[in-house]
């Protein structure tokens, strides 16, 4: 089932909507189709932002300045979660429904089970670090919320760069790693290369080019091949695996 169909099915499905969107790429947000399906099916739908204990307290400022009315939360951490569910419960008591069905929408390795898997308290559904490890469409139960959670699916027309960026598709089936790379360098140097230079313990000014980083890296990692040459993709793969596993921070 592709993105649209499985979307429209958890809106028609459910009493809220909840679409979760990763912090540390807070410009791919996009939610006005998904709005417009929600506000057509009379549906109260909530943005939440992901992964925050992955950025500092600078760029999260930044991003909430942003997005005002949006929700931030870590599944892993367990921040957030608390008003999260309160929020919930809020809306359903506004609609008067005591059992309400919470639907939970995004791309893949946005975080959606470790959030679900918080807001239940206990390890229910399955969790992993590679793209779509969530299968099928299954009802959770979280006290009185029952949270639908589906698989993480992409819109076709999303460019490959993009979703190597958001951890949407693994990195092994990447036609081209290296342009995602290039790609997530300059995203970062938008913000700052900082995290990027304490993940792997290198020295980087604001200023280097693609290549350098990479460079960089690969000499860290001793990613090289005989003569000095670096592995440009072994050193690539590895960061963009590092970068869906969340071990580099914004």
């Amino acid at each position: 089932m592709g993105f649209w169909p499985v979307v429209k099915k958890v809106i028609k499905d459910s009493d809220i909507v909840v679409l979760l969107l990763d912090v540390r790429m807070p410009e791919f947000f996009k939610n006005r189709e998904v709005e417009r399906l929600a506000n057509r099916n009379n549906k109260k739908m909530m943005t939440v932002f992901t992964k925050i204990d992955l950025v500092t307290t600078g760029f999260l400022a930044s991003v909430k300045k942003t997005f005002p009315d949006a929700l931030f939360v870590s599944g892993t951490k367990n921040i957030g979660i608390s008003k999260l569910k309160t929020a919930l419960l809020i809306e359903a008591k506004r609609k008067k429904i005591d059992e309400p069905f919470v639907g939970v929408v995004g791309y893949p390795n946005v975080g959606k089970s470790s959030v679900i898997n918080a807001l239940a308290k206990r390890a229910k559904a399955k969790t992993g670090r590679m793209a779509g490890v969530t299968r099928g469409i299954q009802w959770i139960k979280a006290g009185s919320l029952k949270i639908l959670d589906s698989p993480g699916v992409v819109p076709v027309e999303d460019s490959a760069i993009k979703l190597g960026m958001m951890g949407a598709k693994n990195p092994e089936k990447l036609r081209d790693p290296e342009r995602v790379v290039y790609a997530l360098f300059r995203m970062l140097r938008e913000h700052t290369l900082k995290g990027l230079a304490d993940s792997y313990k290198i020295d980087l000014d604001e200023d280097e080019d693609e290549d350098e980083i990479l460079e960089k890296i690969a000499r860290k990692r001793g990613y090289l091949k005989k003569g000095g040459e670096i592995e440009i993709h072994r050193t690539a793969m590895t960061i963009l695996r590092d970068w869906q596993k969340g071990k580099i921070r914004v």
